[in-house]
């Protein structure tokens, strides 16, 4: 019965790692100016669907905070997301690899040995 609320529990976690994710310098400008105008977009007190309407109202809030926080993360680099889902505890199932983050001195990418010419 109670199975249509797992959202909340997913939902009060994302957004703790948005919170997060908000206050890294390393989080593009981008990612938080979407972030920002998800949360403007709730407060404001224009609504695609009126408040007013018993179910609809709350129910297009909802979606466009979901979608803001899933937009918000997929535009956050990959390994900043994974290094704060475990310093929360949290994992998400998206099925998406984390990516490592890159170490000084280490190259981007793997190594392809291999001739150049150049043409003139």
């Amino acid at each position: 019965m109670f199975e249509r609320f797992k959202v909340f529990p997913q939902l009060w976690r994302t957004g703790r790692l948005a919170i997060r994710l908000v206050r890294d310098s390393r989080v593009p400008l981008g990612a938080k100016v979407i972030l920002g105008a998800t949360i403007l977009y709730l407060v404001s007190p224009l609504d695609i669907v009126p408040d007013w309407i018993p179910v609809l109202g709350q129910a297009d809030d909802l979606v466009v905070l979901m979608a803001g926080l899933n937009l918000f993360l997929k535009a956050c680099p990959s390994w900043i997301v994974s290094e704060h889902e475990e310093a929360l505890g949290v994992s998400r199932d998206d099925g998406d690899e984390p990516m490592q983050a890159p170490r000084a001195g280490a190259g981007v990418g793997p190594t392809i040995d291999g001739r150049s010419r150049r043409m003139a």
